[in-house]
């Protein structure tokens, strides 16, 4: 067990604290915080736990003074060896209550909204090394914003059963997945349902028939045809060896979005340190990717991945103007890799993330984003740590009423951290951020320099 108390004082002057276009004020802002860190182990279970309290004091501008929380908890606990194991976990965060309005947003430059989130579960799972492999878990969770925009409570459940790996004969893997939200204001709801099913011969080393089958239906404030799918179809595995195959399936489609059509799919898992995976099918829009691609080494670990997925209530996308409650197809791709050198580690992000709505029920149709961050942590000696940062980030919305809209953030930091005894240290640094909007009204361009002093008990 490991629990840090910990008290600090951090003193930022900004040259922009409303983040105007012109006549930028500048200000002087004072921030004291309090907070605990722990983590506690034990059999079968854990407890993390994260939680910060500040408050910010500003000398000028049109931010007033602010309380603010942190926090972050997970725990998860296993009933002996019965396979079940519970979990639950909680956070609050500061996001930006309008990303359109600034997606850069902290609780420094104001126009955050505390987002509260709790959840608690229960899985199961068997031994996938015995003849099957059986996972489900069954959950229910609670979403609380400080403006009442997006609150919901929710409940779902998922279960995946496959064969195990003691199996030689055949393969089969069902998968179930239920997700359901209702607004806690407004008493609006989505409901997300998905099943799909696959089983076959496994020769191992050969050519494998199969049989496979897709259902989804997504239910929200419309109840359109169009997003409900079904299909079903035979085809054909060839097992490079157990754990790599590629495969081609034709479908018959029983609903009014897609004709019948191929699809296909490549697993290649030469090593545990190693996975190339694509996969191509029919969706609720049409044709549909899946992918991944992970290499690790001793120091170097790569790792780029794309999804599609519906989605609602998602309150760190909000824009003015659309319908937090609508259901959007989120397509993702993200692309991390992380080299550790003796004394420097070195990080690098690309995502971009598309959302495209599926009812068409508010004036926002679509909103896009994408970016990239660059890190390099180096440690100069055993007191003495030094860090760089540059991050890139576009926002891309479309409106029926105004058309296209457009936003560029570019971020710096450079900073430095010294222990003067493990548990006393101070961090200071410089960071610049600037945007540009395609309403040049948006524009602006903030330096803030700081110093942080933390003691921990």
């Amino acid at each position: 067990m490991k629990l840090t108390p910990y008290v600090g004082t951090e003193f930022t002057f900004t040259d922009n604290v409303d983040r105007t276009a012109s006549n930028p004020q500048s200000s002087f802002i004072t921030e004291l915080e309090a907070g605990i860190e722990g983590t506690i182990e034990g059999n079968r279970g854990l407890i993390s736990l994260d939680y910060a309290l500040g408050y910010l004091y500003y000398t000028e501008g049109e931010e007033s003074d602010e309380l603010y929380q942190d926090l972050d908890f997970i725990a998860y606990k296993g009933l002996g060896r019965s396979g079940f194991q519970v979990d639950a976990s909680a956070s609050i965060d500061n996001i930006a209550s309008d990303i359109a309005t600034d997606a850069n947003a902290d609780v420094i430059s104001g126009n955050t909204i505390q987002s509260n989130e709790a959840e608690v579960g229960l899985s199961y799972q068997t031994n996938p090394l015995s003849t099957m492999d059986l996972r489900s878990r069954v959950y229910t969770n609670v979403i609380n914003n400080e403006d009442d925009i997006g609150n919901y409570t929710g409940w779902g459940g998922n279960i995946i059963y496959a064969n195990g790996r003691s199996v030689r004969d055949t393969f089969w893997r069902l998968g179930a997945f239920y997700d359901y939200r209702k607004g806690r204001d407004d008493g609006i709801s989505t409901e997300f349902t998905r099943l799909n099913e696959i089983i076959g011969l496994q020769t191992i080393s050969g050519f494998s028939p199969f049989l496979r089958l897709n259902y989804e239906n997504y239910d929200g404030v419309t109840d359109s045809s169009e997003n409900e799918i079904f299909n079903w179809g035979g085809g054909v595995r060839y097992f490079i060896d157990r754990y790599s195959y590629g495969e081609v399936s034709y479908n018959f489609s029983e609903d009014d979005v897609n004709s019948d059509f191929w699809a296909g799919a490549i697993n290649l898992n030469p090593t545990d340190k190693t996975r190339l995976y694509f996969e191509y099918d029919k969706r609720i829009k049409g044709d549909s990717y899946a992918a991944e691609i992970r290499n690790r080494t001793r120091r170097w670990t790569n790792t780029l991945t794309y999804t599609e997925s519906p989605d609602s209530y998602e309150r760190d996308r909000f824009v003015d103007g659309g319908r937090i409650d609508e259901i959007y197809l989120r397509k993702e791709a993200r692309w991390l890799s992380e080299l550790t050198l003796r004394r420097t580690l070195y990080s690098f992000s690309l995502y971009q993330i598309d959302r495209e709505t599926l009812e068409s029920l508010s004036d926002l149709t679509d909103d896009n984003s994408r970016g990239i961050e660059l890190d390099v942590n180096h440690q100069l000696s055993r007191v003495l740590s030094g860090h760089i940062g540059y991050a890139y980030e576009r926002y891309d919305f479309t409106y029926l009423s105004t058309g296209d809209e457009s936003d560029d953030y570019h971020s710096f930091s450079l900073d430095t951290t010294y222990f003067f005894r493990p548990e006393l240290f101070t961090q200071t640094g410089v960071e610049y951020y600037t945007r540009s909007s395609s309403d040049s009204v948006n524009d602006y361009d903030e330096t803030r320099i700081f110093i942080d002093v933390r003691v921990e008990f």
